[in-house]
């Protein structure tokens, strides 16, 4: 499934307005702003190519880091993640989810969560490696992904769980 569908390039855009002008707006203890990007892979279908989902998450980080002026920190982080997409899959669902069906909304909540904490964990990570840039400040990137993993998290699940197609 390469086609790109209406809904697909609403959460494009929806994503990227709410990051721009909403959450990057709110300031949590004058330091922590959330950044739920990594939406954007969560709801891509399963079945989408992973070339078609890294230009998608590139793109994604790449126009957020131009209104952001982070000097493409999304755009890398997004990219990286979305190539990781097929490993934390595996580590949420297990090895037997099948790449071929849109089953990560058939999986348990549970599930769908600790596949979302794995997104944000990995897309945090990554961000705050590259914004330090510098191994020898590991405490500053273990620091700064401890106090905007729990906040970006908390708001990218209370949307998943919003507006994810899941039937409840």
């Amino acid at each position: 499934m390469n086609e790109l569908s209406p809904m697909a390039l609403l959460r494009f855009v929806a994503l990227f307005l709410t990051q721009v002008f909403i959450l990057s707006q709110i300031q949590w203890f004058d330091a922590v702003s959330p950044m739920v990007l990594v939406l954007f892979l969560y709801w891509t279908p399963l079945e989408r190519d992973r070339l078609w989902s890294m230009l998608g998450a590139f793109g994604l980080g790449l126009l957020t880091d131009m209104a952001l002026d982070t000097v493409a920190f999304n755009a890398i982080a997004l990219t990286i993640a979305a190539y990781l997409r097929p490993a934390l899959l595996r580590l949420s669902y297990g090895s037997s989810v099948s790449f071929h069906t849109d089953s990560q909304f058939s999986g348990t909540i549970g599930q769908n969560l600790l596949y979302l904490f794995w997104l944000v964990l990995t897309h945090h990570l990554i961000f705050f490696v590259i914004e330090v840039f510098e191994l020898g400040e590991a405490f500053v990137i273990l620091k700064e992904t401890a106090f905007h993993l729990p906040f970006s998290f908390l708001v990218a699940a209370v949307i998943a769980i919003l507006f994810s197609p899941q039937k409840r």
